[in-house]
């Protein structure tokens, strides 16, 4: 069954209102019930029920703010790597040293040694981070940038990535590998200082296919399918203006053993050149009403065939039968945050309703914030660095509606965001789920304040909109300080 957005998001505000208000009676409606209360969120609530699809500016419920925290100990500052989640432990491997690559070549864009050659975990109960060099023979595909992953319990996946091929001095080629790592395992690996357990016990599957050929798309798995989401295959060094060849596709594959190893099965590929084409936008997590309940939407990504981002969300649900759909959203016009960036996946659960909350925490916008005019515009130059936060309400199958947070309402702490993580709170996390947050368990009780749902790390750091504005070029960096991500309820 096929709820309305507004409808389910109208119902968890009452639900929100209830726990701090008088009692309605079962027989009146939504309406009445909401007038009885008095309650100040009974706007906020109407202006949603009846947002114009154009207008973004309109003031959210809940409020997410950034704020620095000192962690006690150093920490490894990267940018685009792969990571997991492991009770109060973080692991993190390939990504890169350095802020956004050079645009003109000189000096040559990825060099080798920006490339991060280490597998780290970040310990906060011991207050240490520990790292040990990539095993030698998986070295040049598990150092690789913007690598395909995703965690499912205590087994991490990762496959492509762009990286070097053992020759010159740069990033040359996209990998074709697919890795299954045991996190556990991989923990003590590194926390042993490389002793052990044995490489197979840690990379207990190891495949190589041209099929998994991806770098800049993201990885969904889905009671055993596994989707390659968007991406591209960039073939040699970075030149400027050259893209690589997109895969406009959703492909999908499954695991199967061949002889002592594994290789994979069962491929499809949906090729939808309108839909997907894209390469390094916001992939969220999602949980739809039907029984193959986990889905997932795509939020931005670049590049158009006029060097923009995609406003138009798309919407992949039947990920566990195999047989994805694939759905364009004709009406949303996202603005804001079209670039891979740090995002917070959460829902918003009453009864048998659900609804799906995305923040996005910077990273490259399209359009910017004009306090003047108080309504967006477009940049001088296209795809700025970003300062703001913007929230997707979704039910995950064709609709979505944009807010964003605009002053006086909390901003980032910068031009930050860009390939970054939002680390989340794992007692917040919603069932099984290795990144949704469970919003009823954020505010649960009566929160006076701010409440702490995660951790925003890493990626990069621009000090202007535009660093390769005017007649300067500003250098960007790994953004190096680590900030406690907050949501706070406006009403």
């Amino acid at each position: 069954m096929n709820y309305s957005i507004f409808r389910v998001l109208g119902l968890f505000l009452l639900l929100l209102i209830n726990q701090y208000c008088a009692q309605p009676t079962q027989n009146e409606s939504t309406t009445e019930m909401l007038e009885m209360t008095g309650s100040p969120l009974y706007t906020k609530i109407q202006g949603i029920l009846e947002l114009d699809p154009e207008d973004s500016t309109v003031s959210d419920f809940i409020q997410v703010s950034l704020e620095e925290v000192d962690p006690g100990f150093d920490m490894p500052e990267l940018q685009s790597p792969v990571y997991a989640i492991f009770g109060k432990k973080w692991v993190v491997f390939g990504g890169r040293k350095g802020g956004l690559h050079n645009m003109n070549n000189d000096p040559p864009a990825f060099p080798n040694l920006m490339a991060n050659d280490s597998i780290w975990v970040v310990d906060f109960e011991s207050q240490k981070s520990t790292g040990v060099p990539i095993p030698i023979p998986y070295f040049y595909q598990l150092s690789g940038s913007s690598m395909l992953h995703y965690q499912e319990g205590e087994t991490l996946y990762a496959s492509g990535g762009y990286t070097n091929d053992g020759t010159g001095t740069v990033s040359n080629i996209t990998s074709d590998y697919f890795f299954e790592i045991d996190v556990p395992n991989l923990i003590q690996y590194v926390l042993s200082g490389g002793a052990n357990p044995a490489l197979d016990q840690i990379f207990t599957k190891v495949i190589q296919d041209p099929f998994l050929q991806v770098t800049g798309g993201e990885m969904m798995v889905a009671n055993g399918n596994f989707y390659l989401i968007g991406g591209q295959n960039y073939v040699g060094s970075y030149l400027p203006g050259n893209t690589g060849e997109y895969t406009s596709a959703l492909r999908k594959f499954r695991l199967v053993q061949e002889g002592s190893g594994w290789g994979i099965a069962d491929t499809l590929s949906v090729i939808d050149s309108t839909r997907l084409h894209r390469r390094d936008y916001t992939l969220a997590e999602v949980i739809t009403p039907g029984p193959d309940s986990l889905g997932a939407v795509i939020y931005g990504g670049v590049f158009n065939k006029q060097g923009l981002g995609y406003p138009s969300p798309v919407y992949l649900n039947d990920l566990g039968s195999g047989n994805p759909e694939v759905t364009l959203d004709t009406i949303t016009s996202q603005k804001v945050n079209f670039y891979s960036a740090a995002q917070i996946d959460a829902v918003l659960a009453f009864g048998d309703y659900r609804v799906n909350r995305v923040s996005i925490l910077g990273g490259i916008t399209y359009l910017t914030y004009d306090a003047n005019s108080g309504t967006f515009i477009e940049p001088d130059i296209p795809l700025p660095f970003s300062n703001l936060i913007s929230t997707y309400y979704t039910n995950g199958e064709d609709e979505t509606i944009e807010l964003v947070q605009t002053p006086p309402q909390a901003q980032m702490p910068g031009f930050l965001g860009a390939n970054a993580i939002f680390f989340p709170l794992p007692e917040l996390l919603y069932g099984e789920a290795a990144s949704i947050i469970d919003l009823n368990k954020v505010f649960q009780g009566d929160p006076s304040g701010p409440v702490l749902v995660g951790y925003m790390y890493g990626g990069i750091k621009s000090p202007v909109a535009n660093p390769m504005s005017g007649m300067q070029n500003y250098n960007t960096s790994i953004n190096s300080k680590l900030y406690g991500v907050y949501m706070n309820l406006a009403y």
